[in-house]
């Protein structure tokens, strides 16, 4: 979880844990190219910003690894 561990932000880091963990890298990717889901957003506490940083991480961690 080398990107995943970069990133400054503990919500913006849990949050992208999660993803990481809970989601697979189709998932992931469909994400990524979409809008920035409100409902996870409110659950987590975070901003839109923080929530596509933190699908981008993830992502990245799931690419490093296959």
């Amino acid at each position: 979880m080398l990107m995943i561990n970069r990133l400054k932000d503990i919500k913006t880091k849990d949050f992208a844990k999660h993803c990481f963990e809970s989601s697979s890298v189709e998932k992931l990717r469909t994400a990524a190219e979409g809008t920035p889901d409100q409902a996870e957003m409110t659950h987590w506490g975070i901003t839109e910003g923080q929530w596509e940083e933190a699908i981008v991480a993830a992502l990245a961690d799931h690419e490093a690894k296959d």
